[in-house]
């Protein structure tokens, strides 16, 4: 790799922006991306001479991919850096990271100044086990930027109020850190074919983060605010979706569900959501086959009803080892204390084989009631025991139905 001089030229990317493809599945990061060039509010000769870059608006049909992402990432002059689960287990993520952190390190051993031109910022939270070190050892939280950013991270202040003020503060904020560091400063410039960014070397452990990933499915049985559970007062809980509960934090989120997924994909894995519904066996049977884990979130409130009741009985009466249930239930919620027998006997009743082995800390796998502070703990041990399950199985994915393929040629 050719060594880049100090002082790029115009064409420069004013700055890259890098993150997982996983994060954009719903197109979050598309409308970050477009909010920070608001911000930034580049004149028109920057914007054509110093365009910023994502990969997906930069890199067109015809394009060689890898050579356009090498130019760009040898000479930026920021970047961006969206810190996710999926972030530190993209392969090309820690190599955009790790390079780009080269180039700052060598403009700081040549002028001995610091100039702060990679910018992170927290997608969602990642439990800091999960970085690397030479991630932790740069500051990526500011007091300045609101406690819901830091405990929940962006994507869930766009989610929770999307063009609300304090999401606009991270993005204003962001804003002024890529023209701190754009404006005056003049990285090392890479470029192809010398610099080639296959060939880094990433500090991202992508080895052990692929042994550790697997699916999780999270089903979710809780009514909504205009159809609420029969008997209930309390339905600030609620919201207009199963998947919108949030039974610990009401009427602000995070939702239990998305504080599910940060904590599983927090362990390496991917997650997605379903409501539970009639279909809740073919799932979970689907998903037996798949080697797919399970969690049912199930609102004690909501187990009896209609909806869900029937199904979850079904459920009860067979055997998904690879299934684990978790009953969230706030301390504060006075309407569901343990001393509500009413409650917890129809909860009882509803899962009356499970029920035998509740709370039971050497089969963790149906957990109620579940409180805030042991959520995460006791639904990262239910996922480590069914994945633990799934792999001593050891079972083969069949091949889908269909004529046998053709033998392999001898050679």
């Amino acid at each position: 790799m050719r060594r880049g001089t100090l002082g790029g030229a115009l064409d420069q990317p004013y700055f890259f922006l890098s993150y997982a493809r996983w994060d954009d599945r719903a197109a979050y990061v598309g409308r970050f991306y477009s909010d920070l060039l608001q911000a930034l509010d580049l004149p028109m000769t920057v914007a054509a001479r110093q365009p910023t870059f994502r990969d997906v608006e930069n890199i067109l049909l015809g394009d060689d991919w890898l050579l356009e992402l090498s130019r760009a990432v040898g000479s930026c002059r920021a970047m961006v850096a969206l810190y996710s689960g999926a972030y530190f287990r993209s392969e090309y993520c820690g190599k955009e990271w790790t390079h780009f952190s080269a180039r700052v390190k060598r403009y700081q051993d040549k002028t001995s100044v610091q100039p702060r031109a990679l910018i992170p910022v927290l997608w969602e939270p990642v439990p800091q086990r999960r970085m690397p070190a030479e991630v932790k050892a740069l500051q990526y939280t500011e007091p300045g930027l609101g406690e819901t950013y830091l405990k929940h991270g962006l994507l869930q202040l766009m989610q929770s109020d999307p063009g609300g003020a304090a999401y606009w503060n991270v993005v204003e904020y962001v804003a002024r850190r890529v023209r701190d560091a754009a404006d005056p400063f003049n990285l090392p410039v890479d470029e192809p074919p010398d610099f080639d960014l296959s060939t880094v070397q990433g500090c991202f452990p992508v080895e052990e983060a692929a042994e550790l990933a697997g699916h999780v499915l999270i089903f979710v049985a809780a009514c909504t605010k205009s159809c609420p559970p029969m008997g209930r007062s309390s339905t600030a809980y609620y919201g207009e979706a199963p998947w919108l509960w949030a039974p610990y934090s009401p009427p602000s989120l995070p939702t239990v569900v998305e504080r599910a997924k940060r904590v599983i994909t927090g362990d390496g894995h991917t997650a997605s959501v379903k409501a539970v519904s009639t279909q809740l066996i073919r799932h979970l049977n689907r998903a037996l086959h798949l080697n797919q884990a399970c969690v049912l979130l199930v609102d004690a409130w909501s187990a009896r009803e209609a909806p869900y009741r029937g199904v979850l009985v079904r459920y009860d009466q067979m055997h998904h080892p690879t299934t684990a249930v978790l009953v969230p239930c706030h301390e504060h919620d006075t309407e569901s204390r343990t001393d509500n027998a009413e409650l917890w006997d129809g909860v009882r009743t509803v899962f009356e084989r499970n029920w035998m082995r509740r709370n039971d800390p050497h089969d963790p796998v149906f957990w109620a009631p579940v409180d805030q502070h042991e959520f995460d703990d006791m639904l990262a041990r239910a996922v480590t025991v069914t994945q633990n399950r799934i792999a001593a199985r050891g079972n083969a994915r069949r091949l889908p139905p269909g004529p046998s393929p053709q033998p392999m040629p001898r050679l």
